[in-house]
């Protein structure tokens, strides 16, 4: 899907330049007009550590320089827009399975994905998220829960 630059602007620099260049499109199926989701979202933290979630809790694998399990047939991860983007799930029980919850190094945040934040793009038959943040993303909103 190629955006408009002013849309473009919104995003933080790497994925703006991307997607500026067309190096990067966004799916077709990402949304930007969408009612809030629920959704569940694991952050790591220390055991004692219940500081309140911040933009940090959420940062791509691009943006902690991590490299994910490549999806069958890709070969560049840096091609794949859910790179750029954050993975969270429609359920706790998915998050769980997916995490194998309980870990001693990890808590689990709920909240509401909000357009106003940016694009997302929803699987209901894995009951994944992913939600591409505009750079000015307010993620205060989603707290750690129990």
């Amino acid at each position: 899907m190629k955006l408009k630059k002013e849309l473009c602007d919104k995003f933080p620099s790497v994925l703006r330049k991307r997607l500026l260049s067309g190096e990067l499109e966004l799916p077709d199926t990402a949304k930007f007009s969408y009612e809030p989701i629920q959704a569940y979202r694991v952050v790591e933290r220390e055991k004692e550590d219940y500081r309140e979630i911040d933009r940090d809790d959420f940062r791509s694998y691009y943006e902690l320089k991590k490299t994910p399990k490549k999806p069958r047939g890709v070969r560049d991860i840096t091609k794949n827009p859910n790179y750029y983007g954050v993975s969270l799930f429609l359920d706790r029980k998915s998050v769980e399975q997916q995490m194998k919850f309980p870990r001693p190094n990890k808590k689990m945040a709920v909240g509401y994905i909000k357009q106003e934040g940016g694009p997302q793009e929803t699987n209901t038959k894995t009951k994944h998220v992913c939600w591409w943040l505009f750079e000015d993303a307010d993620v205060t909103g989603f707290c750690l829960e129990e």
